[in-house]
C-alpha cells in the first residue's frame, strides 16, 4: 500500500514539473517573439471624403475633367445600390475616375487615390468657407438682401467665426445647412434665394469690387463668361443641395449670367446627408503617406584599458606604426608614396 502511495506521488510530482516547464518554456517563447514597432504619421486635420479627393487628382490633370465627372456622377446617382461598404464606394469612385481618364493615367488613378494626395487641397477649401460665412466686417451696418431673402453675412458672422487655431476643422452653418452660394455681397443658403437674384437684373449689376477672390485652383465652369457676377458654389458633391444649385447655376452660367464656380466642403453635421459614399474617408483621421520611422539600434561596447602608463610618459602606440618603412601585411608604405 505504502508503495502504491509513493508511486502516486511521484507521478503527481512529476506531471507538476511537466506543468511548470510547459508554461516556462511557452512565456519564453512569447519573449523571444520579435518586436515590432508601427508607427503612423498622421495629419492635424479631419479627414476629407475620398469623393472630393477624386475630383481634385482629376483636376490637376486637366480642369475639364473635374466636370466631366460631376456629370458622370450625378448621372449615375440614382442607380446606387441600397447599401455600399466603404471597400465598394472606393471601386465605385475609381471606376467613375476610369471612365473620364484615357490609358496610362486610368491604371494609376486608384493608386494616386489611396495616396490621399489631394486631402491637403480640400482643407484649403475649408479655409475659404470659414473664410466665407464670416469674412464680412462687424462694424458694417449695411444688411444686404433683405428683400431677396438672403443671409446677410452680418447676420451669420457670430454663428459662424472661425477659430484660426485650429486648422482643417469642418466649418459649421447655420441651421445646419449643406450648400450655400456666396456672390460677394450675400450668401443664399435656399435655391428660391439664388433664383430670386438671378431674376433681378439690378442686384446682378452689383458692384465689382465686392465680387470674391478667385484663385488658380478654383474649379470655374467651362461655359462661364468673364466679366459676370462671380457666384461660389460651397457644398459636397453626393449632397441633394448641390445637385439643387448646381443645376441652376450651370443654367445660369449657360446664358452668361453669372461666373459659376464651385469649392467642394462637406460642413460639419453633413455626413449623413451625403449620400452612400459622399462621406467615404470623412470619418476617418488621415494618415500621411510617403512618411516613415526608422529605429536604428546601436551596440556599444567599451574596453577597460589601463592609462597609468600615460601617467609616467609612456605611450601606449605601436612605435612601429609611425615608421613607414616596416611591413604592414605585406605593405611598404614607404615605398608606395616613393613610386606615387
Amino acid at each position: 500500500m505504502s508503495t502504491c502511495l509513493r508511486s502516486c506521488f511521484l507521478l503527481a510530482w512529476v506531471l507538476l514539473l511537466c506543468v511548470i516547464f510547459c508554461n516556462f518554456a511557452s512565456i519564453s517563447a512569447q519573449n523571444r517573439r520579435p518586436k515590432n514597432v508601427q508607427v503612423a504619421v498622421r495629419a492635424n486635420w479631419e479627414g476629407t471624403p475620398l469623393l472630393l479627393e477624386a475630383g481634385e487628382l482629376l483636376s490637376k490633370e486637366w480642369k475639364d475633367l473635374y466636370w466631366e465627372f460631376i456629370e458622370v456622377w450625378l448621372n449615375t446617382e440614382k442607380d446606387q445600390a441600397d447599401s455600399y461598404t466603404a471597400k465598394d464606394c472606393l471601386k465605385r469612385i475609381i471606376k467613375h475616375g476610369h471612365s473620364v481618364l484615357r490609358e496610362p493615367l486610368a491604371s494609376l488613378f486608384g493608386f494616386s487615390l489611396t495616396l490621399r494626395s489631394a486631402s491637403p487641397r480640400l482643407v484649403l477649401y475649408r479655409q475659404l468657407a470659414e473664410e466665407s460665412l464670416s469674412s464680412f466686417p462687424l462694424s458694417d451696418d449695411i444688411i444686404l438682401n433683405n428683400a431677396g431673402g438672403g443671409i446677410s453675412k452680418n447676420e451669420i458672422n457670430d454663428e459662424a467665426k472661425s477659430d484660426h487655431l485650429l486648422v482643417g476643422i469642418n466649418p459649421k452653418t447655420p441651421g445646419g445647412k449643406c450648400c450655400w452660394v456666396d456672390t460677394g455681397d450675400a450668401l443664399f443658403f435656399d435655391v428660391a434665394d439664388l433664383l430670386f437674384w438671378l431674376r433681378s437684373p439690378t442686384r446682378l449689376a452689383g458692384d465689382s469690387f465686392q465680387q470674391p477672390e478667385l484663385f488658380d485652383f478654383d474649379h470655374v465652369h467651362v461655359t462661364s463668361h468673364t466679366g459676370c457676377p462671380v457666384a461660389i458654389l460651397y457644398g459636397a458633391l453626393g449632397t441633394d443641395c448641390f445637385r439643387e444649385f448646381h443645376v441652376i447655376l450651370v443654367d445660369a452660367a449657360k446664358e452668361g449670367r453669372i461666373k459659376y464656380v464651385v469649392r467642394p466642403v462637406l460642413p460639419a453635421g453633413c455626413e449623413a446627408k451625403a449620400g452612400l459614399c459622399g462621406a467615404i474617408g470623412a470619418r476617418d483621421s488621415l494618415s500621411l503617406g510617403g512618411y516613415g520611422v526608422e529605429l536604428a539600434l546601436k551596440n556599444m561596447e567599451y574596453k577597460a584599458m589601463d592609462d597609468s602608463a600615460v601617467k609616467k610618459g609612456v605611450t601606449l602606440e605601436d612605435p612601429r606604426t609611425e615608421d613607414l618603412s616596416q611591413e604592414v601585411r605585406g605593405f611598404i608604405f614607404s615605398k608606395i608614396l616613393v613610386c606615387s
